[in-house]
């Protein structure tokens, strides 16, 4: 069986090629997808268009070192270039007997949320609250880091030199099929900026209704002033100032309400949707003939000037110096790969969206929930981010505060920016979009891990520059984000059958790993009876996903039933209680 190979990782290929060639195998790239001899990393120079399609050999493995025992073909990418990594290594197993292969070998693998690289406050959190809702930890951290990035806000960026710096924004997408819990992975990663922003509201309520009273006294003032005009020691009152509401997040993605909103506080939003799809449906829509407003969004990503001419409305001119706007939310695999389709490919869309796409995980009750202290830790380090104060001019008005590499990250830096084009020269036309933005998300990881870091109290952690530890982090997960980037791109050139499958696993996943075919028809529409259901499972078994285990009749009498058992999943007994009804749906294998 073939498994399929997607993009580079030339380390290992190249490792794999030379470990073939000292046991002096025969064709030792063979099964490393032919390999050119002339493989330059650095070129970037296309592959031959006759490999591009090139089946590899097949092997058992029995014989060959660990490092080349990989199996697959190659696959077409959108421009034929060199799009190519190493499948997932099969283990050699015994002559006569069949190798394991990996369920998801038709997608990338899912390697779990690099915790550990999270400031510990911030680990912390996520990890008590992954377990509390029965998660995965990514659905938390993302929408964790996108709060933090909105508490930093405007007030501070990294400098990467002295006309290089990157703000703190953040643009995160979990990828999940509904019943995974994103929304309250959701509520409790934005928790914090909820919490602000309902007290920002509370407090502009006073400050509102003391306005209102202000407004009356100085119209009854001014009404008096009006009428003792000849009196020139009488004083024109003043107008009270209108209260500001300082605003922390929204759900309101309309380009006229995020104008407005960041027009009157220096600080950035950050929005914060259950779904996505309907921003990503509209963000490029044409609007009365004048276009849409993709340029504006992109702004908003790299903290650009923005300036905004409207028709109507008090305010005809907004000019905002910094435009900053940090999103999170969810999205379906599917929907996401209809929304996306060539054009948000091309115009640098999706190339922002940090994506992650966890396995589904069967959910199961828990009594655990997040301890107050550690709430509460988290909410100091949101308070002192929220204190920091931005630079201020006098002619040019607030600016933020660069904070510079010190030098042992400034080396880490320059040898993860090297490595990082080098991948980049070998990828393809989707991918090198994406991996040039997972550079700037580096060093906003880096940003956001030191003021973290140096917020909580961390001895090590100074204010005044980036450290190595935050740098290497930060690298840490942004190599996360690039894999995750490699497998979520594959769904945009799914075959239909492919996505049908992938679907199938995940809802035999969340059902606990274990079901009939019964089970399926009571929790799919898509599975109206029970042959159709039945072949479903049957294609699971023949991408080696998992078996079929016979039931036989009970003590009373009845049909032998199956059960379809995934492998390498947690499993919990979803089977029918009643045998005999369920071998009327069941058919025998």
């Amino acid at each position: 069986m073939k498994d399929v190979l997607t993009n580079v990782n030339i380390d290992n290929l190249l490792a794999a090629k030379a470990a073939a060639e000292e046991d002096n195998l025969p064709e030792a790239t063979s099964d490393l997808g032919r390999v050119p001899e002339n493989l330059s990393v650095n070129t970037g120079e296309p592959f031959p268009d006759e490999l591009v399609e090139t089946p590899c050999a097949e092997s058992t493995g029995a014989d060959i070192p660990a490092e080349a025992r990989k199996r697959g073909g190659l696959t077409m990418h959108r421009d034929k270039t060199a799009a190519w990594s190493l499948n997932q290594e099969v283990l050699s197993t015994p002559e006569g007997e069949e190798a394991f292969v990996d369920p998801w070998s038709w997608v990338e693998p899912y390697t779990p949320f690099p915790v550990g690289v999270l400031p510990e406050v911030i680990q912390n959190y996520v990890l008590e609250a992954s377990v509390a809702i029965g998660c995965d930890s990514s659905l938390i951290a993302l929408p964790l880091l996108a709060s933090v990035a909105r508490a930093i806000s405007n007030r501070r960026v990294i400098e990467l030199k002295e006309t290089w710096t990157e703000p703190a924004i953040i643009w995160a997408v979990i990828v999940s099929p509904s019943g995974t819990h994103k929304s309250p992975a959701l509520k409790a990663g934005t928790s914090f900026i909820t919490s602000l922003e309902e007290k920002s509201h509370k407090s502009f309520g006073i400050a509102q209704a003391e306005y209102q009273k202000d407004l009356l006294n100085y119209e009854r003032k001014l009404a008096s002033w009006r009428k003792k005009r000849e009196d020139s020691k009488k004083k024109l009152p003043q107008l009270p100032k209108a209260p500001v509401c300082l605003r922390y997040m929204t759900t309101d993605t309309t380009m006229e309400a995020l104008t407005a909103l960041q027009s009157n506080q220096f600080d950035s939003i950050l929005i914060v949707r259950d779904e996505l799809s309907g921003w990503l449906g509209s963000i490029a829509e044409y609007k009365g003939g004048v276009g849409g407003d993709l340029g504006h969004w992109l702004s908003f990503w790299s903290a650009a000037p923005l300036t905004v001419d409207r028709k109507t409305g008090d305010r005809r001119l907004m000019h905002i110096p910094r435009a900053s706007v940090s999103i999170v939310g969810g999205i379906q695999p599917d929907v996401l790969a209809r929304a996306m389709g060539d054009e948000h490919m091309e115009d640098g869309l999706c190339a922002r969206l940090l994506l992650a796409m966890p396995d589904p995980k069967p959910v199961q009750w828990t009594d655990d929930t997040i301890s107050p202290e550690c709430s509460a830790a988290v909410s100091d380090v949101f308070d002192r981010l929220l204190a920091l104060e931005a630079a201020d001019d006098e002619s040019t008005g607030p600016s933020p505060v660069a904070i510079p590499l010190s030098s042992g990250a400034k080396t880490e830096w320059i040898k993860y920016y090297n490595h990082h084009h080098a991948e980049m020269e070998v990828l393809d036309v989707d991918l090198k979009a994406a991996w040039s933005k997972l550079e700037a998300y580096t060093a906003r990881f880096a940003l956001i891990f030191q003021l973290v870091d140096c917020a909580s109290g961390e001895q090590r952690a100074s204010a005044d520059e980036i450290d190595e530890s935050a740098m290497l982090s930060a690298i840490k997960l942004s190599e996360w984000f690039g894999n995750e980037a490699r497998r979520v791109y594959r769904l945009f050139s799914e075959e239909e059958r492919d996505r049908e499958d992938r679907e199938l696993f995940q809802l035999v996943t969340r059902m606990g790993g274990r079901v009939t075919v019964r089970d399926l028809m009571r929790n799919s529409r898509r599975f109206a009876n029970a042959d159709t259901t039945e072949k479903a499972l049957h294609r699971l078994v023949a991408r080696k996903c998992g078996e079929w285990e016979a039931k036989k009749p009970t003590a009373k009498g009845g049909r032998p039933s199956q059960t379809f058992q995934l492998y390498g999943v947690e499993t919990a007994d979803t089977t029918s209680a009643d045998p005999e009804a369920e071998a009327v749906l069941s058919v025998a294998t």
